[in-house]
């Protein structure tokens, strides 16, 4: 074995260990957890406690590498709508869209608010997703309401209807998913038909 063999083997194991330890972090707050110990990050990816910190500077780094894996693991839930479908055609799959990312993020999100205001790298990626929902809505439905004195208002609305926030509301005043889901879309359909 070269001594290039064994730095290759080292930054393997330094990369699945550091992995493994952003997925701990994922799996504990999947599970419950707002905010794991670096003790329970280290027993949950089986490793020392050490570990935790030679992979990463502290927790807010780790939390920061565990928010942008989240980020690229939602991308699968992102995929565009296409913007030249029918309006209800469009406004059925984004609220199905919604549906699917606001219920499957919950408790990730809910650890991101706590995590966020005592972390500004933390607080820009959610800062950057929720700009890329707000492009994504202007982008669907920004041609429905073009050339309206209201458009900029109408927008922001279907920004709000469409939050995780809302979502939430929805949720936790006892409402299924699927009436959540159809709250979203008839609100949605009221809003650009008129």
């Amino acid at each position: 074995m070269t001594h290039t063999d064994t730095l290759d083997g080292r930054t393997a194991r330094s990369a699945r260990t550091r992995e493994a330890v952003v997925r701990a972090v994922l799996d504990l707050v999947r599970a419950g957890s707002s905010r794991p110990t670096a003790r329970e990050i280290a027993e949950h990816a089986g490793i020392s406690l050490r570990s935790v910190y030679v992979h990463f500077d502290d927790l807010e780094d780790l939390f920061l590498a565990a928010a942008r894996e989240y980020v690229r693991q939602l991308s699968a839930l992102l995929k565009p709508i296409d913007a030249i479908l029918p309006l209800r055609a469009r406004i059925a799959a984004w609220a199905d869209q919604r549906a699917s990312i606001w219920e499957s993020t919950l408790p990730v999100r809910r650890a991101a608010e706590l995590w966020a205001p005592a972390s500004p790298s933390l607080a820009e990626v959610t800062r950057s997703a929720r700009q890329r929902s707000w492009a994504d809505t202007r982008r669907l439905f920004g041609p429905e309401v073009a050339g309206r004195p209201d458009a900029d208002v109408l927008l922001e609305m279907v920004n709000v209807l469409g939050s995780a926030a809302a979502w939430d509301t929805f949720r936790e005043r006892g409402m299924t998913v699927a009436a959540a889901r159809d709250i979203l879309s008839v609100s949605l359909t009221k809003l650009l038909e008129t």
